[in-house]
């Protein structure tokens, strides 16, 4: 009864929006490399579906960069997608991890990445866990098995003892830290100059105002395992891959909810980690942002 008593004088619902307001099902929408997006299709953890430029089918053998951003994301990675066939022969799968890092191996096995493949090839021997304020996550892998043509951003690394940076994060942050980028045929890498750059940053602009959640991918090759794990050895020189786009649809009770607590003269504020485009678009989508609200990020609010 103390319950329903105090949630009868409630005047503002604060809510997260992850799971709550969404279905919490991330799944991989677009790439952007190198000034070309490329859109996926498909719903959920089940991995089927097709790259596409402008309505039109693509193999992604035109565009490797493409797969780079992917491999990249798949070793930079915790997230598992498992499988399970029901008796009437269907297939379900199921995501054991952070939805965000699921979508990630969803879009890369339907690139025809086998992940299994790529973790005995590039074994993780060390990491510096996502943190909320780096905002960014860093693995780093040897290279045991070289020969596999199809990895496409190490595949000159020949020589022993050869490892992997692999670093994804909010694209702002991680594009800092690039000295270069990956160009789309997926050669030599090019100077990081302010064109580019922007190039990036509006392509990320473009993303978020779709309710996109976006991450920033980079890598770097070095000879030797680096002996001292600290960000400021690791992330440096990187090169910029790409962005990978995803989103989680709004739950469908979502919008008659509000709708209810807003006749009822209750405020309803979302709280999200996305940018504010994405937190716009999206509560723009289920009838939350209404005319005269605002979105603040978290510096507007700490200045308040």
């Amino acid at each position: 009864l103390s319950s329903v008593e105090t949630l009868g004088s409630a005047t503002v619902i604060c809510s997260d929006k992850t799971g709550t307001l969404t279905q919490n099902e991330m799944t991989v929408t677009q790439i952007w490399v190198d000034g070309q997006l490329v859109k996926i299709s498909g719903q959920g953890y089940t991995p089927l579906g097709e790259f596409s430029i402008d309505h039109h089918v693509v193999s992604l053998d035109q565009f490797p960069a493409v797969r780079t951003a992917l491999w990249v994301g798949v070793l930079n990675n915790d997230a598992l997608l498992e499988k399970a066939v029901r008796e009437d022969g269907s297939v379900d799968y199921a995501m054991v991890g952070d939805p965000t890092e699921g979508s990630i191996l969803v879009a890369a096995y339907k690139a025809g990445a086998v992940t299994a493949d790529l973790h005995r090839a590039y074994p993780r021997k060390n990491e510096i866990p996502f943190d909320s304020d780096r905002k960014r996550m860093v693995t780093i892998h040897s290279v045991d098995n070289p020969r596999l043509e199809d990895l496409s951003p190490f595949k000159d690394a020949s020589a022993k003892n050869c490892h992997v940076i692999a670093v994804k994060g909010a694209p702002d942050v991680v594009l800092n830290l690039c000295t270069r980028y990956q160009p789309m045929d997926d050669g030599t890498p090019k100077p990081m100059d302010a064109a580019a750059k922007q190039r990036i940053l509006a392509a990320n602009d473009g993303m978020t105002s779709h309710a996109l959640r976006v991450l920033g991918v980079a890598y770097r090759m070095v000879p030797a395992l680096p002996q001292d794990i600290n960000s400021d050895e690791l992330e440096k020189d990187l090169v910029f891959v790409g962005l990978v786009g995803m989103i989680d649809p709004a739950r469908v009770e979502v919008q008659p909810a509000l709708a209810k607590a807003r006749g009822a003269g209750i405020r309803t504020i979302m709280i999200t980690g996305d940018y504010p485009n994405t937190a716009r678009a999206i509560s723009e989508s289920i009838g939350l942002l209404q005319s005269g609200h605002q979105v603040l990020n978290g510096s507007q609010l700490n200045d308040m």
